[in-house]
């Protein structure tokens, strides 16, 4: 997805919206071991920086994921080659999961043709 120029801010276990997504990353992390999530940092208050990059280890765009504000849905999750809209924790946990690849979530092997529509 290249956001190599995009300003981002490290999102850790402790760091919450208040929102659903909060569930998203909770089940995420659980069962991706080693993901990491990063947040767009915007300069302005009013911006939106509800955008959030997911990924493992070195490579942190492998999936983004849009919310409403603080956290609400809908969920926008995007990878290379698909895109997901749904307002479900556990459909976003899937989509998330398999755009991370293989893992306890993404028992399918994480094949991005498997992410729900």
């Amino acid at each position: 997805m290249g956001n190599a120029f995009i300003r981002t801010r490290s999102w850790e276990h402790g760091d919450l919206t208040g929102g659903p997504v909060d569930q998203v990353f909770a089940q995420v992390h659980r069962s991706v071991p080693g993901v990491v999530i990063e947040r767009l940092a915007v300069k302005r208050a009013s911006d939106d920086d509800n955008v959030y990059f997911l990924g493992i280890g070195a490579v942190l765009d492998l999936v983004q994921l849009d919310t409403g504000p603080d956290g609400q849905p809908p969920f926008f999750v995007e990878t290379d080659s698909c895109r997901v809209v749904t307002s479900e924790v556990a459909e976003a946990v899937a989509a998330v999961s398999a755009g991370l690849g293989p893992g306890d979530a993404a028992a399918d092997g994480g094949a991005d043709d498997d992410l729900p529509q």
